[in-house]
């Protein structure tokens, strides 16, 4: 028996990232990821996994990301792609190391994530034929090492591609089912490639986490979550019916503590290491020159595979182009429904979703702008009896514009 008494609150420890001043880093050696309650430092292994994280908004999920992120990049000779799916530029300062890089929560940007899928895949195939082609003294396991992955000519060097809110993908009408495919095609044999996936969500459900992709990951990190469901769906069936049960965090003092699962014997609580954006820029200057000097620098960081740009709509300003200002509060399938007749091609896709699925697009769509919905008090437009259902104050829209212009013009956010 091996009987550890702790006097110190890992909520209140704060975790230092390990490679913060390193000069390089090998990805095959798996990063240094937090701490375990008894100080120790806890290695998530890349190389052969895939890695799918979630948590509710505000729990430190981004975060997490960011360690992997930071010590992948400072590999050389690994190949970045991230895609991060709400737009707020927790990820930006790693732009100038990637190979594909977006940042954004419209259809573009969806898009260009999906499109990456399709392009992993292809990759995939293409590696398998020249993994198979390898002779056998050589490549014995048929799988990458850093002996293989060090042979650049062969194109099998550590491709890690992120997706961080990657629900917002996965339950795109038009996107989100070819996407899950190729993710799960990826999953399963990606990781004998050198390819590794890491996926972050905060919903992690049927619709937006598909079955084979949360079914076929091998490491798992899940921090607060509200319900049983939410707990099984990232870190495995049963988790919670065997006392690992991310639901016994408590709601923002415990941000950065979760469950990790699969990059230990045992699964272990781990507070994640905290990078903010200055830390994180500093190491990806350093890993800009390293890579420079390398050779390795490809794809979007030599601007060969620029990001698609802005669309030319403006949500808020159409959502007051629909909503009179004598509407003070209207149901979001209304607002989609209107929107869908002012601008077909932009909102038409989303009056093929049922009613709930519309409203909660709009929803969706409007997190970036720190606008929320809720139940608002309503009569359907073609008569009928009232009701309350989700909705927006259109003061709310008129008051995220006013902030968003703001701070356009002076210059600190865009």
């Amino acid at each position: 028996m091996i009987l550890w008494v702790g006097d110190k609150d890992l909520s209140k420890t704060n975790v230092r990232f390990a490679l913060t001043k390193a000069n390089s880093h090998d990805v095959f050696k798996g990063i240094p990821f937090g701490n375990d309650p008894r100080g120790r430092t806890i290695t998530v292994p890349l190389i052969q996994h895939n890695v799918l994280m979630g948590s509710q908004p505000g729990q430190g999920k981004t975060a997490a990301v960011r360690a992997l992120a930071c010590g992948a990049v400072l590999d050389p000779t690994a190949e970045l792609w991230i895609h991060e799916l709400k737009g707020t530029g927790d990820l930006d300062p790693l732009e100038i190391n990637c190979h594909r890089f977006i940042s954004g929560i419209e259809d573009p940007a969806i898009g260009y994530a999906a499109d990456s899928l399709t392009l992993l895949r292809k990759e995939v195939m293409r590696r398998a034929a020249a993994l198979k082609a390898l002779p056998a003294d050589l490549c014995p396991d048929k799988r990458v090492t850093r002996a293989i992955a060090d042979k650049r000519a062969l194109g099998l060097h550590p491709l890690v591609a992120i997706f961080d809110e990657c629900q917002n993908l996965f339950a795109h009408p038009e996107y989100g089912k070819q996407a899950g495919d190729d993710a799960e095609f990826i999953i399963k044999l990606g990781r004998a490639l050198g390819v590794v996936l890491i996926l972050a969500t905060q919903r992690p459900d049927k619709a937006s986490l598909p079955t084979g992709v949360s079914a076929n990951v091998s490491i798992r990190f899940c921090l607060r979550v509200g319900g049983q469901v939410e707990n099984d769906m990232i870190l495995g069936t049963s988790a919670y019916q065997n006392g690992i049960r991310a639901t016994t965090f408590v709601p923002e003092a415990d941000a950065g503590i979760g469950y990790l699962v699969g990059a230990t014997p045992m699964p272990k609580v781990v507070r994640t290491a905290y990078l903010d954006t200055l830390a994180t820029k500093r190491i990806s200057d350093r890993a800009h020159a390293l890579r420079q000097a390398a050779g390795t620098l490809s794809g979007h960081a030599l601007g060969e595979t620029p990001a698609p740009t802005a669309p030319a709509h403006d949500l808020l300003a159409d959502i007051l182009a629909v909503v009179a200002p004598s509407e003070a509060k209207v149901w979001n399938e209304v607002v989609v429904a209107r929107l869908a007749e002012l601008r077909p091609e932009v909102y038409g896709p989303w009056m093929e979703l049922e009613a709930d699925a519309r409203a909660a697009q709009l929803t969706t769509a409007l997190k970036p702008y720190s606008v929320r919905t809720g139940q608002v008090w309503g009569t359907p437009e073609s008569g009928g009896k009232g009701a309350n259902r989700r909705g927006i104050t259109r003061d709310d829209i008129t008051t995220a514009i006013t902030e968003r212009d703001g701070k356009r013009g002076s210059g600190t956010a865009s």
